[in-house]
């Protein structure tokens, strides 16, 4: 399996005045190509935080980050804004859809600029939403806007998603219907997934699950048997 992204030493550190909080202290990781890898680990542990350096979105204090061989830091501001465009789609816990688009507008305008994206229509039809595609955001019930979110960020047809506590603001049936769409994503198209969480039991569906703790990787566990959203039970 080919790494499509590594980590080395990664570090991060915030100020808060003259005070230093010290986000990620040395993170080693490597992501295969195809894998549906979930972070697992409590409020404040730097999950966040690690996500947003691996999707390019803010830059490590120390350590490398590479995709597919190619170091993020070495990129200048063009090549770093098409890796964020083309390369890695991001799901979030609030959905910040545009809220004077309709469904199909918010995800036709992620296809608009990126260089391979999939049909919207259609991805709005695999999310269960075809006869919702005329509804605004307001119109639409939380697990809907979710799935909208979700159905934006694959039409991008990123080589890499990455969801930061995706079904922490749903119910349980909203949230496995979430976690389907996820799956069916990695299993159909062979994309990359990163779900980080604080929900021991998704871990349960992850090829690899990266349990991190106060800013360090604790262990990594390899699931030969990963369940599927509908065994997920919490």
């Amino acid at each position: 399996m080919e790494t499509i992204i590594r980590t080395q030493n990664l570090r991060k550190t915030f100020y808060t005045g003259e005070i230093p909080v010290h986000a990620l202290k040395g993170v080693d990781l490597e992501i295969g190509e195809g894998e549906f890898v979930v972070i697992l680990g409590p409020s404040g542990s730097g999950k966040s935080t690690l996500l947003n350096i691996l999707g390019g979105m803010d830059a490590p204090t120390e350590g490398e980050i590479f995709y597919r061989g190619k170091p993020l830091q070495n990129m200048n501001k063009k090549e770093l804004t098409m890796f964020r465009r083309n390369a890695v789609g991001f799901i979030f816990q609030f959905y910040n859809l545009m809220p004077n688009l309709t469904a199909l507008e918010n995800v036709t305008l992620a296809a608009e600029i990126t260089n391979d994206p999939l049909e919207p229509r259609k991805v709005l039809a695999e999310m269960g939403l075809a006869e919702r595609e005329d509804h605004f955001p307001s119109q639409l019930s939380g697990g809907e806007q979710q799935r909208v979110a979700i159905a934006r960020a694959i039409t991008k047809n990123p080589d890499i998603l990455l969801c930061d506590e995706p079904t922490g603001a749903l119910d349980y049936e909203t949230g496995k219907q979430v976690l389907d769409a996820l799956r069916n994503f990695n299993r159909d198209l062979g994309k990359t997934v990163l779900v980080i969480t604080h929900n021991a039991a998704i871990g349960n569906m992850g090829d690899k699950v990266v349990y991190i703790k106060d800013g360090r990787v604790d262990r990594i566990k390899i699931n030969p048997n990963p369940v599927s959203a509908s065994e997920v039970s919490w």
